[in-house]
Protein backbone atom coordinates (compact mmCIF):
# COMPACT_ATOMS: atom_id res chain seq x y z
CA UNK A 1 0.00 0.00 0.00
CA UNK A 2 1.09 3.78 -0.81
CA UNK A 3 1.84 5.70 2.07
CA UNK A 4 1.35 9.31 1.12
CA UNK A 5 3.94 12.08 1.84
CA UNK A 6 3.26 14.61 4.47
CA UNK A 7 3.80 18.27 3.89
CA UNK A 8 6.77 18.26 6.78
CA UNK A 9 8.17 15.39 4.36
CA UNK A 10 8.26 17.17 1.01
CA UNK A 11 11.64 18.91 1.03
CA UNK A 12 13.29 15.39 1.80
CA UNK A 13 11.72 13.85 -0.52
CA UNK A 14 12.31 15.37 -3.20
CA UNK A 15 16.32 16.10 -2.43
CA UNK A 16 16.51 12.25 -2.20
CA UNK A 17 14.57 11.82 -5.65
CA UNK A 18 17.16 14.85 -7.07
CA UNK A 19 20.22 12.65 -5.38
CA UNK A 20 18.98 9.66 -7.64
CA UNK A 21 18.89 11.31 -10.60
CA UNK A 22 22.35 12.68 -10.09
CA UNK A 23 23.50 9.36 -9.98
CA UNK A 24 21.46 8.08 -12.68
CA UNK A 25 22.83 10.80 -15.05
CA UNK A 26 26.49 10.82 -13.77
CA UNK A 27 26.56 7.43 -14.60
CA UNK A 28 25.03 7.93 -18.16
CA UNK A 29 27.37 10.80 -19.19
CA UNK A 30 30.18 8.40 -17.73
CA UNK A 31 29.07 5.24 -19.79
CA UNK A 32 28.65 7.58 -22.80
CA UNK A 33 31.45 8.86 -22.91
CA UNK A 34 33.77 5.66 -22.15
CA UNK A 35 31.60 3.84 -25.03
CA UNK A 36 31.75 6.42 -27.61
CA UNK A 37 35.91 5.90 -27.09
CA UNK A 38 35.19 2.10 -27.27
CA UNK A 39 33.04 2.30 -31.15
CA UNK A 40 35.61 4.04 -32.86
CA UNK A 41 38.11 1.64 -31.59
CA UNK A 42 40.71 3.98 -30.13
CA UNK A 43 40.94 2.37 -27.03
CA UNK A 44 45.12 1.98 -27.46
CA UNK A 45 45.49 5.68 -28.42
CA UNK A 46 44.16 6.97 -25.03
CA UNK A 47 46.07 4.89 -22.52
CA UNK A 48 48.19 7.44 -20.23
CA UNK A 49 51.26 5.76 -21.79
CA UNK A 50 50.36 6.45 -25.00
CA UNK A 51 48.60 10.04 -24.68
CA UNK A 52 48.51 11.94 -21.56
CA UNK A 53 47.10 14.22 -22.81
CA UNK A 54 44.32 13.17 -24.51
CA UNK A 55 43.59 10.47 -21.76
CA UNK A 56 43.05 13.36 -19.10
CA UNK A 57 40.77 15.19 -21.61
CA UNK A 58 38.48 12.54 -21.75
CA UNK A 59 38.86 11.77 -18.63
CA UNK A 60 37.75 15.15 -17.66
CA UNK A 61 34.82 15.42 -20.59
CA UNK A 62 31.86 14.14 -18.22
CA UNK A 63 33.31 15.99 -15.05
CA UNK A 64 32.66 19.47 -17.10
CA UNK A 65 29.63 17.97 -18.07
CA UNK A 66 28.60 17.07 -14.53
CA UNK A 67 30.17 20.51 -13.05
CA UNK A 68 28.19 22.57 -15.99
CA UNK A 69 25.08 20.80 -15.27
CA UNK A 70 25.72 22.11 -11.16
CA UNK A 71 26.58 25.21 -12.31
CA UNK A 72 23.51 25.96 -14.26
CA UNK A 73 21.08 24.82 -11.77
CA UNK A 74 20.11 21.85 -13.85
CA UNK A 75 19.54 19.97 -10.34
CA UNK A 76 17.73 22.61 -8.54
CA UNK A 77 14.78 21.48 -6.83
CA UNK A 78 12.77 23.74 -8.91
CA UNK A 79 12.73 21.46 -11.84
CA UNK A 80 10.26 18.96 -9.84
CA UNK A 81 7.98 21.60 -10.26
CA UNK A 82 8.87 23.27 -13.79
CA UNK A 83 10.13 20.59 -15.97
CA UNK A 84 10.79 23.17 -19.12
CA UNK A 85 13.13 25.33 -16.93
CA UNK A 86 15.01 21.57 -15.66
CA UNK A 87 15.34 20.91 -19.25
CA UNK A 88 16.32 24.28 -20.61
CA UNK A 89 19.19 24.30 -18.28
CA UNK A 90 20.23 21.09 -19.33
CA UNK A 91 20.49 22.30 -22.78
CA UNK A 92 22.70 25.21 -21.55
CA UNK A 93 25.17 22.73 -19.70
CA UNK A 94 25.58 21.04 -23.21
CA UNK A 95 26.37 23.87 -24.88
CA UNK A 96 28.95 25.35 -22.29
CA UNK A 97 30.65 21.75 -22.45
CA UNK A 98 30.72 21.89 -25.68
CA UNK A 99 32.87 25.12 -26.21
CA UNK A 100 34.93 24.22 -23.22
CA UNK A 101 36.00 20.56 -24.40
CA UNK A 102 36.48 22.10 -27.73
CA UNK A 103 38.16 25.37 -26.78
CA UNK A 104 40.72 23.00 -24.61
CA UNK A 105 41.47 20.45 -27.30
CA UNK A 106 42.12 23.34 -29.55
CA UNK A 107 44.17 25.28 -26.95
CA UNK A 108 46.45 22.63 -26.01
CA UNK A 109 46.47 20.94 -29.44
CA UNK A 110 44.78 17.76 -28.54
CA UNK A 111 43.96 15.32 -31.46
CA UNK A 112 40.87 14.04 -29.81
CA UNK A 113 38.40 12.10 -32.72
CA UNK A 114 34.96 14.55 -33.82
CA UNK A 115 33.49 11.32 -33.82
CA UNK A 116 33.94 10.99 -29.73
CA UNK A 117 33.17 14.53 -29.14
CA UNK A 118 29.75 14.23 -31.92
CA UNK A 119 28.98 10.92 -30.48
CA UNK A 120 29.16 12.03 -26.76
CA UNK A 121 27.64 15.26 -26.77
CA UNK A 122 25.18 14.56 -29.04
CA UNK A 123 24.07 11.21 -28.21
CA UNK A 124 24.75 12.26 -24.49
CA UNK A 125 22.26 15.10 -24.92
CA UNK A 126 19.59 13.13 -26.46
CA UNK A 127 19.75 10.34 -23.64
CA UNK A 128 19.74 13.05 -21.06
CA UNK A 129 16.58 14.38 -22.32
CA UNK A 130 15.26 11.10 -22.22
CA UNK A 131 16.44 10.17 -19.04
CA UNK A 132 15.75 13.71 -17.46
CA UNK A 133 12.06 12.95 -19.13
CA UNK A 134 11.39 9.48 -18.16
CA UNK A 135 12.26 9.98 -14.75
CA UNK A 136 10.07 12.94 -14.32
CA UNK A 137 7.19 11.43 -15.41
CA UNK A 138 7.69 8.94 -12.93
CA UNK A 139 7.75 11.19 -9.91
CA UNK A 140 4.99 12.69 -11.35
CA UNK A 141 2.90 9.59 -11.56
CA UNK A 142 4.10 7.71 -8.46
CA UNK A 143 5.32 10.29 -6.12
CA UNK A 144 4.09 13.72 -6.65
CA UNK A 145 1.12 12.28 -6.42
CA UNK A 146 1.42 10.93 -3.14
CA UNK A 147 2.40 14.41 -1.92
CA UNK A 148 0.01 16.01 0.38
CA UNK A 149 0.34 19.19 -0.95
CA UNK A 150 -1.58 22.17 1.52
CA UNK A 151 -1.85 25.60 1.02
CA UNK A 152 -2.02 29.13 3.50
CA UNK A 153 -3.13 31.27 0.82
CA UNK A 154 -2.94 35.36 2.04
CA UNK A 155 -5.79 37.23 1.09
CA UNK A 156 -7.35 40.30 2.53
CA UNK A 157 -9.71 39.39 5.34
CA UNK A 158 -9.18 35.97 4.61
CA UNK A 159 -11.58 36.28 1.43
CA UNK A 160 -11.68 34.01 -1.80
CA UNK A 161 -9.42 33.95 -4.21
CA UNK A 162 -10.20 32.53 -8.18
CA UNK A 163 -6.90 33.63 -8.98
CA UNK A 164 -4.84 31.71 -6.16
CA UNK A 165 -7.56 28.65 -6.27
CA UNK A 166 -6.94 28.16 -9.86
CA UNK A 167 -3.07 28.30 -9.85
CA UNK A 168 -3.18 25.89 -7.12
CA UNK A 169 -5.64 23.08 -8.76
CA UNK A 170 -2.82 22.94 -11.34
CA UNK A 171 -0.99 21.29 -7.97
CA UNK A 172 -4.27 19.56 -6.95
CA UNK A 173 -3.79 21.11 -3.53
CA UNK A 174 -5.96 21.15 -0.31
CA UNK A 175 -6.11 24.89 0.27
CA UNK A 176 -6.84 27.50 3.36
CA UNK A 177 -6.80 31.19 3.69
CA UNK A 178 -5.24 33.26 6.02
CA UNK A 179 -6.27 37.24 6.42
CA UNK A 180 -3.17 39.49 5.99
CA UNK A 181 -2.71 42.00 8.44
CA UNK A 182 -4.94 45.55 8.89
CA UNK A 183 -5.00 48.62 11.17
CA UNK A 184 -6.60 46.44 13.55
CA UNK A 185 -3.83 44.07 14.67
CA UNK A 186 0.16 44.83 14.65
CA UNK A 187 2.04 42.84 11.91
CA UNK A 188 3.83 40.43 14.82
CA UNK A 189 0.92 39.25 16.38
CA UNK A 190 -0.66 38.94 12.94
CA UNK A 191 3.33 37.14 12.20
CA UNK A 192 2.86 34.58 15.09
CA UNK A 193 -0.93 33.39 14.72
CA UNK A 194 0.55 32.90 10.67
CA UNK A 195 3.01 30.83 11.73
CA UNK A 196 0.86 28.83 14.24
CA UNK A 197 -1.43 28.44 11.72
CA UNK A 198 1.00 27.13 9.12
CA UNK A 199 2.26 24.50 11.77
CA UNK A 200 -1.20 23.43 12.96
CA UNK A 201 -2.37 22.44 9.55
CA UNK A 202 1.19 21.04 8.07
CA UNK A 203 1.44 23.73 5.33
CA UNK A 204 4.01 23.30 2.79
CA UNK A 205 3.35 27.01 0.78
CA UNK A 206 2.18 30.32 1.63
CA UNK A 207 0.30 31.92 -0.87
CA UNK A 208 0.61 35.52 -0.81
CA UNK A 209 -2.22 36.93 -2.94
CA UNK A 210 -1.06 40.40 -2.73
CA UNK A 211 1.58 42.45 -0.78
CA UNK A 212 -0.40 45.57 -0.50
CA UNK A 213 -0.84 45.20 3.29
CA UNK A 214 3.18 44.63 3.59
CA UNK A 215 5.84 47.03 3.99
CA UNK A 216 9.42 46.36 2.47
CA UNK A 217 10.71 45.26 5.69
CA UNK A 218 7.67 43.42 6.95
CA UNK A 219 7.57 41.16 4.10
CA UNK A 220 11.46 40.12 4.52
CA UNK A 221 10.67 39.31 7.89
CA UNK A 222 7.68 37.22 6.44
CA UNK A 223 10.28 35.14 3.83
CA UNK A 224 13.10 34.54 6.29
CA UNK A 225 10.55 33.33 9.44
CA UNK A 226 8.47 31.31 6.81
CA UNK A 227 11.18 29.59 5.23
CA UNK A 228 13.26 28.61 8.41
CA UNK A 229 10.48 26.38 8.63
CA UNK A 230 11.26 24.51 5.11
CA UNK A 231 7.62 26.21 3.37
CA UNK A 232 7.81 27.77 -0.09
CA UNK A 233 6.43 31.08 -0.14
CA UNK A 234 4.74 31.90 -3.44
CA UNK A 235 3.95 35.58 -4.23
CA UNK A 236 1.38 36.61 -7.00
CA UNK A 237 3.21 38.63 -9.58
CA UNK A 238 1.31 42.10 -9.54
CA UNK A 239 3.20 43.25 -12.40
CA UNK A 240 1.22 40.95 -14.71
CA UNK A 241 2.34 40.32 -18.40
CA UNK A 242 4.57 43.04 -17.76
CA UNK A 243 7.48 41.18 -17.58
CA UNK A 244 8.93 37.99 -18.62
CA UNK A 245 11.21 35.50 -17.48
CA UNK A 246 13.69 36.64 -20.10
CA UNK A 247 12.70 40.68 -19.84
CA UNK A 248 14.81 41.69 -16.90
CA UNK A 249 17.23 44.07 -16.73
CA UNK A 250 19.42 44.09 -13.98
CA UNK A 251 21.42 46.84 -12.86
CA UNK A 252 24.92 47.37 -10.79
CA UNK A 253 22.73 48.49 -7.97
CA UNK A 254 20.90 45.17 -7.27
CA UNK A 255 18.37 46.89 -5.42
CA UNK A 256 17.12 47.92 -8.97
CA UNK A 257 15.68 46.39 -12.02
CA UNK A 258 14.21 47.86 -15.33
CA UNK A 259 11.16 46.45 -16.68
CA UNK A 260 11.81 45.87 -20.45
CA UNK A 261 8.94 45.62 -23.55
CA UNK A 262 8.46 41.64 -24.41
CA UNK A 263 10.09 40.03 -26.81
CA UNK A 264 12.26 37.63 -28.56
CA UNK A 265 15.37 39.32 -28.71
CA UNK A 266 18.08 39.66 -31.90
CA UNK A 267 19.88 36.54 -30.81
CA UNK A 268 16.88 33.99 -29.88
CA UNK A 269 15.59 34.93 -33.55
CA UNK A 270 18.91 33.87 -35.48
CA UNK A 271 18.69 30.72 -33.28
CA UNK A 272 15.08 30.09 -34.10
CA UNK A 273 15.76 30.52 -37.45
CA UNK A 274 18.49 28.03 -37.26
CA UNK A 275 16.56 25.62 -35.92
CA UNK A 276 13.53 26.03 -38.83
CA UNK A 277 15.65 25.53 -41.34
CA UNK A 278 17.11 22.93 -40.00
CA UNK A 279 14.02 20.87 -39.38
CA UNK A 280 11.41 22.08 -42.65
CA UNK A 281 13.67 21.69 -45.14
CA UNK A 282 14.59 18.19 -45.15
CA UNK A 283 10.63 17.49 -44.30
CA UNK A 284 9.31 19.18 -47.87
CA UNK A 285 11.48 17.07 -49.25
CA UNK A 286 9.98 13.78 -47.16
CA UNK A 287 6.69 14.92 -47.49
CA UNK A 288 6.22 15.39 -51.19
CA UNK A 289 4.27 12.55 -52.00
CA UNK A 290 1.85 12.62 -49.42
CA UNK A 291 1.52 16.01 -50.92
CA UNK A 292 0.67 14.84 -54.32
CA UNK A 293 -1.66 11.84 -52.76
CA UNK A 294 -3.67 14.83 -50.78
CA UNK A 295 -3.66 17.30 -54.18
CA UNK A 296 -5.08 14.03 -55.91
CA UNK A 297 -7.93 13.63 -53.26
CA UNK A 298 -9.24 16.17 -53.40
CA UNK A 299 -9.81 16.89 -56.84
CA UNK A 300 -11.48 13.37 -56.92
CA UNK A 301 -13.76 14.68 -53.78
CA UNK A 302 -15.19 17.59 -54.79
CA UNK A 303 -14.74 20.87 -57.82
CA UNK A 304 -12.18 23.46 -56.78
CA UNK A 305 -8.67 24.44 -56.41
CA UNK A 306 -6.24 21.81 -54.36
CA UNK A 307 -5.03 24.40 -52.21
CA UNK A 308 -7.03 27.51 -50.00
CA UNK A 309 -5.21 31.00 -49.62
CA UNK A 310 -6.22 33.70 -47.47
CA UNK A 311 -4.62 36.36 -45.28
CA UNK A 312 -3.65 35.69 -41.45
CA UNK A 313 -2.22 38.46 -39.23
CA UNK A 314 1.50 37.69 -38.76
CA UNK A 315 4.12 39.07 -36.73
CA UNK A 316 3.80 42.80 -35.86
CA UNK A 317 0.17 42.11 -37.13
CA UNK A 318 1.13 42.48 -40.70
CA UNK A 319 -0.52 40.39 -42.85
CA UNK A 320 0.71 37.37 -44.99
CA UNK A 321 -0.38 34.94 -47.38
CA UNK A 322 -1.47 31.57 -45.70
CA UNK A 323 -1.88 28.44 -47.63
CA UNK A 324 -3.85 25.35 -46.70
CA UNK A 325 -5.17 22.11 -48.40
CA UNK A 326 -8.55 22.89 -49.18
CA UNK A 327 -11.18 21.11 -46.46
CA UNK A 328 -14.62 23.15 -47.35
CA UNK A 329 -16.32 23.28 -50.23
CA UNK A 330 -16.40 25.93 -52.56
CA UNK A 331 -17.92 30.08 -51.44
CA UNK A 332 -17.69 28.84 -48.01
CA UNK A 333 -15.91 31.66 -46.44
CA UNK A 334 -19.11 34.34 -47.58
CA UNK A 335 -20.95 31.79 -44.70
CA UNK A 336 -18.95 31.77 -42.26
CA UNK A 337 -19.78 34.23 -39.82
CA UNK A 338 -23.72 32.78 -40.29
CA UNK A 339 -22.53 29.46 -40.10
CA UNK A 340 -19.59 30.05 -36.88
CA UNK A 341 -20.45 33.54 -35.80
CA UNK A 342 -18.49 35.50 -33.25
CA UNK A 343 -15.80 33.62 -31.16
CA UNK A 344 -17.60 32.38 -27.81
CA UNK A 345 -18.20 29.33 -25.52
CA UNK A 346 -20.03 27.36 -28.08
CA UNK A 347 -18.09 28.11 -31.37
CA UNK A 348 -16.11 24.59 -30.34
CA UNK A 349 -19.86 23.13 -31.15
CA UNK A 350 -20.29 25.16 -34.54
CA UNK A 351 -16.91 24.11 -35.47
CA UNK A 352 -17.93 20.38 -35.21
CA UNK A 353 -20.66 20.65 -36.80
CA UNK A 354 -19.62 22.66 -39.27
CA UNK A 355 -21.75 22.01 -42.89
CA UNK A 356 -19.17 23.86 -45.07
CA UNK A 357 -16.37 20.37 -44.79
CA UNK A 358 -15.94 18.56 -47.45
CA UNK A 359 -15.59 13.94 -46.84
CA UNK A 360 -12.02 14.72 -47.34
CA UNK A 361 -11.27 17.16 -45.65
CA UNK A 362 -12.83 15.94 -42.83
CA UNK A 363 -9.66 13.10 -42.55
CA UNK A 364 -7.35 15.76 -43.52
CA UNK A 365 -8.15 17.78 -40.62
CA UNK A 366 -8.75 15.11 -38.28
CA UNK A 367 -4.67 14.45 -38.64
CA UNK A 368 -4.65 18.34 -39.18
CA UNK A 369 -2.81 17.39 -42.86
CA UNK A 370 -4.18 20.37 -44.11
CA UNK A 371 -1.44 22.58 -42.14
CA UNK A 372 1.43 21.24 -44.29
CA UNK A 373 1.66 23.75 -46.96
CA UNK A 374 2.24 26.27 -44.14
CA UNK A 375 5.78 24.69 -44.31
CA UNK A 376 6.38 26.68 -47.55
CA UNK A 377 5.62 29.90 -45.11
CA UNK A 378 8.36 28.44 -42.84
CA UNK A 379 10.88 28.03 -45.37
CA UNK A 380 10.54 31.46 -46.74
CA UNK A 381 10.00 33.33 -43.13
CA UNK A 382 6.73 34.45 -42.72
CA UNK A 383 5.88 31.98 -39.88
CA UNK A 384 7.93 29.35 -37.74
CA UNK A 385 7.52 25.99 -36.93
CA UNK A 386 6.62 26.84 -33.05
CA UNK A 387 4.30 29.79 -32.17
CA UNK A 388 0.82 31.63 -31.87
CA UNK A 389 -2.00 30.46 -34.33
CA UNK A 390 -2.44 33.54 -36.57
CA UNK A 391 -5.56 34.93 -36.46
CA UNK A 392 -7.88 36.47 -39.15
CA UNK A 393 -7.81 39.97 -39.82
CA UNK A 394 -11.75 40.44 -38.77
CA UNK A 395 -11.04 38.54 -35.28
CA UNK A 396 -8.24 41.59 -34.59
CA UNK A 397 -11.46 43.55 -33.17
CA UNK A 398 -11.75 40.52 -30.10
CA UNK A 399 -7.90 40.89 -29.07
CA UNK A 400 -7.99 42.34 -25.86
CA UNK A 401 -5.92 44.87 -24.32
CA UNK A 402 -2.83 42.84 -24.36
CA UNK A 403 -3.27 40.09 -26.54
CA UNK A 404 -1.23 42.65 -29.24
CA UNK A 405 2.13 40.95 -27.55
CA UNK A 406 0.89 37.62 -29.18
CA UNK A 407 2.38 39.08 -32.50
CA UNK A 408 5.68 39.70 -31.08
CA UNK A 409 6.73 36.36 -32.88
CA UNK A 410 6.09 34.86 -35.88
CA UNK A 411 2.99 32.59 -36.04
CA UNK A 412 3.76 28.81 -35.95
CA UNK A 413 2.33 25.30 -37.44
CA UNK A 414 2.19 24.13 -33.83
CA UNK A 415 1.75 25.88 -29.95
CA UNK A 416 0.94 25.49 -26.77
CA UNK A 417 -3.10 26.01 -27.90
CA UNK A 418 -2.43 23.46 -30.43
CA UNK A 419 -1.84 20.64 -27.91
CA UNK A 420 -3.91 22.04 -25.22
CA UNK A 421 -7.14 21.40 -26.82
CA UNK A 422 -6.89 23.60 -30.03
CA UNK A 423 -10.87 24.50 -31.17
CA UNK A 424 -12.07 22.96 -27.67
CA UNK A 425 -10.38 25.99 -25.65
CA UNK A 426 -12.21 29.08 -25.24
CA UNK A 427 -10.93 32.58 -26.73
CA UNK A 428 -9.49 34.16 -24.12
CA UNK A 429 -7.56 30.57 -23.09
CA UNK A 430 -6.09 30.18 -26.57
CA UNK A 431 -4.92 34.19 -26.17
CA UNK A 432 -3.38 33.31 -23.02
CA UNK A 433 -1.13 30.57 -24.38
CA UNK A 434 -0.49 32.56 -26.84
CA UNK A 435 1.04 35.31 -24.39
CA UNK A 436 2.64 33.13 -22.19
CA UNK A 437 4.47 31.39 -25.42
CA UNK A 438 6.33 34.59 -26.48
CA UNK A 439 7.58 35.59 -22.84
CA UNK A 440 9.12 31.98 -21.77
CA UNK A 441 9.87 31.23 -25.51
CA UNK A 442 13.42 28.78 -25.20
CA UNK A 443 14.49 26.60 -28.19
CA UNK A 444 13.39 23.66 -25.65
CA UNK A 445 10.59 24.91 -25.21
CA UNK A 446 9.48 24.45 -28.89
CA UNK A 447 10.90 20.81 -28.62
CA UNK A 448 8.66 20.18 -26.13
CA UNK A 449 5.16 21.43 -27.93
CA UNK A 450 7.18 19.82 -30.93
CA UNK A 451 7.16 16.83 -29.72
CA UNK A 452 3.36 16.78 -28.14
CA UNK A 453 2.21 17.70 -31.21
CA UNK A 454 2.49 14.08 -32.55
CA UNK A 455 0.85 13.37 -30.04
CA UNK A 456 -2.18 15.80 -30.68
CA UNK A 457 -2.50 14.81 -34.01
CA UNK A 458 -2.85 11.07 -33.15
CA UNK A 459 -5.36 11.28 -30.37
CA UNK A 460 -7.00 14.27 -32.76
CA UNK A 461 -7.99 16.32 -29.19
CA UNK A 462 -9.76 19.72 -30.99
CA UNK A 463 -8.73 18.75 -34.41
CA UNK A 464 -12.59 19.37 -36.32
Amino acid sequence: MLIDIKPGQIWPAKRRLLNYLIAFESILLTALTALAVQVRNIGEQVLPTADLKVFILLLAFPIIWLCCLALFGAWDLVIFDNHIDGYRRLLKSSLITFLIFSSASYIFKIQISRFVILFSLIGGTILHLLLRWTFLRVVDKRITSRIEDKWLIITPNGSTSPAAEGFASQFKAEINYFGSPDNQKEFKPWLVDLISEVERLQCNKVVLSTTAALSNTELEHLLWLIQKFKVEVIIYDQLGFAISQNQVKRYSDFNWFGVLTPRINDSQRVVKRVFDLALVTPSLILLCPLYLVIAIAIKVNSRGSVLYTQQRLGQEGKLFVFPKFRTMKPGSDEIRLEVLGRPDEDMAQRYKNDPRITSVGRVIRRFSLDELPQLWCVLIGTMSLVGPRPILPQEEEQLGDIHFRRHIAKPGLTGIWQVSGRKDTSWEERMAFDIKYVQEWSLALDLILIMRTFKAVVSGSGSY
